[in-house]
């Protein structure tokens, strides 16, 4: 019996599984990234998701293993061609760009009393309160 019942018989199923992959935890990440901010009140409280610490600490495992693999096959392969595997790096490191500046686009142009605010714009309206009235010192 086969241990692992997803294997794949034809690579080209294999890459479009980790294209499939890539975009769904991209998709994770974006969701808990927003979770994350939305749980914190406007006094800096932080209030715990529902989410179990144990499911989020066996995505974690499976990411770190993942990681290293990864690694692992990006290092032979700059051996065999390190001109392909840099300009791969460049463009996934220009893709993580682009896509934390839409991320923070996204939340710039639907920005409204009840999306998450950041520490910076914490403190900004911290100290606006506090110059409005000097008794609040």
């Amino acid at each position: 019996m086969d241990p692992n019942p997803r294997t794949f018989k034809d690579v080209n199923d294999l890459v479009t599984h980790l294209h499939d992959l890539a975009a769904e935890l991209t998709a994770v990440h974006d969701e808990l990234y927003w979770l994350a901010l939305q749980s914190q009140d406007s006094s800096g409280k932080q209030y715990p998701a529902n989410l179990k610490v144990d499911t989020l600490a066996e995505l974690k495992g499976a990411v770190d293993n993942m990681r290293l693999l990864l690694w692992n096959y990006i290092e032979t392969a700059s051996e065999v061609d390190p001109q392909g595997v840099q300009e791969g790096l460049e463009s996934q490191r220009m893709r993580r760009v682009t896509e934390f500046l839409q991320l923070l686009r996204g939340r710039l142009v639907h920005g409204d009393e009840q999306q998450p605010v950041s520490f910076i714009e914490r403190i900004n309206a911290t100290v606006k309160e506090k110059l409005r009235d000097p008794r609040a010192a």
